[in-house]
């Protein structure tokens, strides 16, 4: 493998030799001799690798050196360089600023003059429209005392006219209170008959529900009678049923287990008989 710098050339060269003969290179390190060879395999790379960086800090050395005395005869140069150009920058910039300042003067001056030009004007104009307001106002004032006149004739109508049509009003709500009076009487004794109706009617339907609640009552209490004595019933036929199937499987079983001694052999036939004539019916 090639490089461009001239002193790592040997390293650069071992290093396809080493990539051959390491790359991918797997070591029983479980074993001394594993262990070993991993060993010696690491040493011989790491020679190479700190071989190669103490000749970069070798080679590096002279440049380094010559970078920092690059910098500082810069540094040295540009200081003298530097007061040099100070103090003619500083003549150019008083200059400048001198300038500015004059610039600025006549601006403000120019400035000054149009507010003066302008608050003179206003003046003038304020001047005019007071003079104007006061003839309004003297205007408006001749038509407030026209139309306060006015408003009082009209309220003094208005209340004449309104004093008519309370006592108007007044005469035709006496009227309608009387029809009303008239009307509630009528209506409360109309009220009072619906109410006794009412109350009939309802007395009427209490006692006739008394009645059905009564008769349901009783219908329930004899159904429920005739429930528990059907379901005593019942289970007092599945209780004989279940001891007449347990006293047969209770034969059966006695059949099958004693069947062959001859000590039962009497017992054994009367149940065989027995269940012959039962599997007959």
């Amino acid at each position: 493998m090639e490089t461009q710098i001239q002193e790592y050339s040997q390293t650069a060269a071992a290093l396809a030799i080493l990539a051959e003969r390491y790359k991918g290179a797997t070591y029983d390190v479980t074993t001394a001799e594993g262990m070993g060879d991993a060993k010696k395999a690491r040493a011989e790379i790491r020679g190479y690798r700190t071989g190669l960086e103490a000749k970069r800090v070798e080679i590096k050395a002279p440049a380094l050196e010559r970078c920092k005395q690059i910098d500082s005869e810069a540094a040295r140069i540009t200081a003298e360089l530097v007061a040099l150009e100070k103090p003619i920058a500083a003549q150019i910039t008083s200059e400048e600023d001198r300038k500015e300042a004059e610039k600025q003067a006549a601006i403000k001056a120019e400035q000054d003059k149009i507010e003066a030009e302008q608050r003179a004007l206003r003046e003038a104009q304020e001047k005019k429209l007071a003079e104007e307001r006061a003839d309004i106002a003297r205007r408006q004032a001749e038509l407030d005392a026209a139309e306060k006149a006015r408003v009082e004739a009209e309220r003094q109508s208005r209340a004449k006219i309104e004093a008519e049509e309370r006592a108007a009003r007044e005469r035709i709500e006496a009227t309608e209170r009387e029809a009303r009076k008239l009307r509630e009487e009528a209506d409360a004794i109309v009220r009072r008959a619906q109410q006794e109706a009412e109350d009939k009617a309802r007395a009427a339907r209490a006692a006739e529900e008394n009645r059905l609640r009564d008769e349901r009552i009783a219908k329930e209490q004899v159904e429920a009678t005739m429930r528990l004595e059907r379901e005593a019933k019942e289970r007092a036929e599945r209780k004989a049923a279940n001891d007449l199937t347990d006293a047969r499987g209770m034969l059966a079983s006695f059949v099958e287990r004693y069947g062959n001694l001859k000590e039962f052999a009497e017992v054994v036939k009367a149940i065989q008989t027995y269940q012959q004539r039962k599997a007959a019916q």
